[in-house]
């Protein structure tokens, strides 16, 4: 009878331990990271306002093609959900550097004259779209379904927030909608994402580009008040 108890045990013990084994394995890297990235597609979406900026690292992106104008930063705001304003630093043909304002609403998209400061309309094939980022076909699609071998790199302290980064691959067709055009559609570029560990909103964004070439796109203030009316038009010139 003792050992019929003692053999019982020690399989008890065994069964117990192979158990215990197995709820500590820990769950694959990319399952966790794509729980991360869903989330926050999630909380994107929740978004009522933020504040972001986008640099371009290495050379200047095209803003427009046709008058030749680069840019290299913008300052932005947004409000959902399809309401952008940027302040961005061009630089002309001829190398001046100066600042426009560029404005997406419901009505169309303006553009600040540097000199003036009168608006007026973006022709539809202009690069870039800032309210994009926040759409629902935009960053939150790609952390949804876009982002190749996910993974959690750790937890790092930025912008005075705890964060999580997290990393993977993301074809150029996909981003392309977000940064303007300038990568090739059947390549796929490094992405990392750090997000605020307690409510999953974007902290920063960094898509890394061949010869030092890259995106930063920060966010800031979420849910903060802001108006970001729609630009007026200088009144059209009588025709003689």
């Amino acid at each position: 009878m003792t050992k019929a108890c003692a053999a019982i045990l020690a399989s008890c013990l065994l069964v117990s331990s192979v158990v215990l084994r197995g709820a500590q394995q820990p769950r694959p890297a990319g399952g966790v990271s794509q729980d991360y990235l869903s989330r926050t597609a999630d909380a994107i979406l929740a978004l009522k306002s933020t504040r972001f900026s986008i640099k371009r690292e290495g050379a200047p992106a095209v803003l427009d093609d046709k008058s030749g104008i680069t840019f290299t930063a913008a300052d932005c705001v947004y409000a959902a959900p399809d309401r952008v304003s940027c302040n961005v630093k061009v630089s002309l043909k001829n190398g001046t550097i100066v600042q426009l304002t560029r404005v997406w609403v419901p009505e169309g998209a303006f553009q600040s004259n540097p000199l003036t400061k009168q608006f007026a309309k973006v022709p539809p094939d202009s690069n870039f779209n800032g309210v994009v980022l926040f759409a629902r076909a935009g960053i939150p699609d790609i952390l949804r379904n876009g982002v190749q071998n996910p993974q959690t790199v750790g937890r790092e302290k930025l912008q005075s927030r705890d964060t999580l980064h997290l990393n993977g691959l993301v074809s150029g067709e996909k981003l392309n909608p977000l940064v303007g055009s300038t990568l090739k559609a059947d390549q796929a570029y490094p992405v990392d994402l750090w997000i605020d560990e307690k409510s999953a909103d974007p902290v920063q964004l960094h898509v890394t580009e061949p010869d030092a070439n890259g995106w930063l796109i920060e966010l800031s203030g979420a849910n903060e008040p802001v108006d970001i009316p729609t630009p007026r038009l200088p009144p059209a010139r009588p025709q003689a």
